[in-house]
């Protein structure tokens, strides 16, 4: 059951990121051929393609997560015997979760701030105020949190990605 949820949740999340980066793209393209054929700009094309471009990383991170694919500095770490390095992963992963959980309610605490003093876009005319941008943080970073349960409960890919060695 829980493996079937990884799965369904692995397609959402490149689904998503998908999405995200042909937004990104459609809105780079818009505002170009609008500047270059039409002499015309709008204000809030470039907010827009900046709000999509950090959401895009943010989901981005969801991936990596999942994947294991994140920045690993393995000096130390590949002189460790076979057993003690699996239990370095756990605990890192432990640490990773207990940050990742810590984030994802400040995302909250953020978000639920910019609501309550009702921020907006300071310089173009998004028709959406800011906290609706901001919610990437608390979804990504619980989003996170829920890779890293499973990946503690040996849910989902079995081998982390291949590190580079330098």
């Amino acid at each position: 059951m829980l493996h079937r949820f990884e799965r369904i949740l692995a397609r959402l999340e490149d689904a998503l990121a998908g999405v995200l980066l042909a937004a990104v793209l459609f809105v780079i393209t818009y505002e170009m051929v609008l500047r270059g054929l039409f002499g015309h700009s709008n204000l809030w094309t470039d907010e827009l393609s900046r709000v999509l471009l950090v959401t895009m990383v943010y989901i981005g991170v969801i991936g990596v997560t999942r994947d294991g694919s994140n920045i690993k500095v393995e000096l130390i770490v590949s002189a460790l015997g076979e057993k003690t390095q699996k239990v370095l992963v756990k605990v890192v992963d432990v640490l990773c979760l207990v940050f990742a959980v810590t984030a994802t309610w400040l995302g909250i605490e953020y978000v639920a701030e910019s609501i309550r003093f009702g921020i907006s876009f300071a310089h173009s005319n998004l028709p959406f105020p800011v906290w609706v941008s901001q919610l990437v943080v608390p979804i990504a970073f619980g989003m996170i949190s829920i890779r890293l349960v499973l990946r503690i409960a040996g849910i989902g890919p079995s081998e982390p990605a291949p590190s580079v060695e330098v």
